[in-house]
């Protein structure tokens, strides 16, 4: 328990640090399953650069990572389309969190009339995927959408919000994600297969000091098992998506939700490492 609260209080205050995004060599280009890609700010008052990413699924409706809106003091922000001098910015007025995993969809109040929408895999993805991020400080600016080619290398235990499963996904080249990237699309077979959810440990129990910034794997929720419920929430029918709570979170609370993808940095790490202990015990 010693062990968790020193953690936790490590992850809050990486947390309270600038949303970074993807590292990469590699940029999206003019690659056709990135150009739904979208960066998102989830509350009024998050930075222009954004705080997530996301993904364009139909003109009005963005698939991202629930842990990106739970601490949402109210439905709002916004999601910026495009690349470089090509951007728009489009208000959300509406977000939905999927039943379980780290799943949730905004809704934007005008279409966002791109030329193609991403579709939603109904299978969990294996081996050689893609993964795009947005945020000011990764390789691309806010201007240019970073790219990586990654491997799915099997589950992970790290799922979140009572998901029955994670996804283990390991970046190719060098790549690395960072805060900002959480509720990026993995894309297989040019469909939207899942969302990543936070950065991992290759050694959970001895971190290095560069994990702690950024990973060279990620958890990524897929979206199979959500598939029938983005399906009936963009066809109009949100009945079984979970309420989000209006009342105003604290500062604190904010930032590590929103920061997920670093204090998952060390939650992850805590979790597995508790996991394995709890075995051996």
């Amino acid at each position: 328990m010693k062990k968790l609260a020193f953690s936790v209080a490590v992850g809050l205050a990486l947390a309270a640090q600038p949303a970074w995004a993807m590292e990469s060599e590699q940029f999206a280009g003019d690659a056709a399953e990135a150009q739904p890609v979208v960066s998102v700010r989830v509350d009024d008052s998050d930075p222009d650069d954004g705080v997530c990413t996301g993904t364009a699924i139909d003109p009005h409706w963005v698939i991202t990572a629930r842990h990106c809106v739970e601490a949402a003091a109210k439905p709002g922000g916004s999601v910026r389309t495009g690349q470089g001098d090509n951007q728009k910015v489009f208000q959300v007025d509406r977000h939905e969190v999927a039943p379980r995993g780290d799943i949730a969809l905004l809704h934007t109040t005008e279409d966002m009339g791109l030329s193609s929408y991403a579709s939603v895999a109904g299978e969990v993805p294996s081996g050689e995927v893609n993964i795009y991020g947005w945020s000011s400080d990764g390789s691309g600016g806010s201007t240019t959408l970073p790219a990586a080619e990654a491997t799915v290398r099997g589950e992970s235990p790290l799922a979140l919000f009572d998901a029955p499963t994670a996804l283990d996904v390991a970046l190719k080249n060098g790549a690395r994600i960072q805060p900002g990237d959480s509720g990026g699309a993995i894309f297989s077979e040019g469909k939207v297969a899942g969302v990543m959810s936070a950065g991992l440990f290759e050694d959970p129990e001895n971190p290095t000091e560069e994990e702690m910034n950024s990973n060279a794997a990620v958890a990524v929720a897929p979206v199979a098992e959500q598939a029938e419920w983005i399906r009936g929430v963009v066809g109009g029918d949100a009945s079984d998506s979970a309420s989000i709570e209006s009342s105003e979170p604290s500062a604190a609370l904010r930032y590590v939700v929103l920061g997920l993808g670093t204090l998952a940095l060390v939650a992850g790490g805590l979790f597995m490492a508790t996991r394995r202990k709890g075995a051996n015990a």
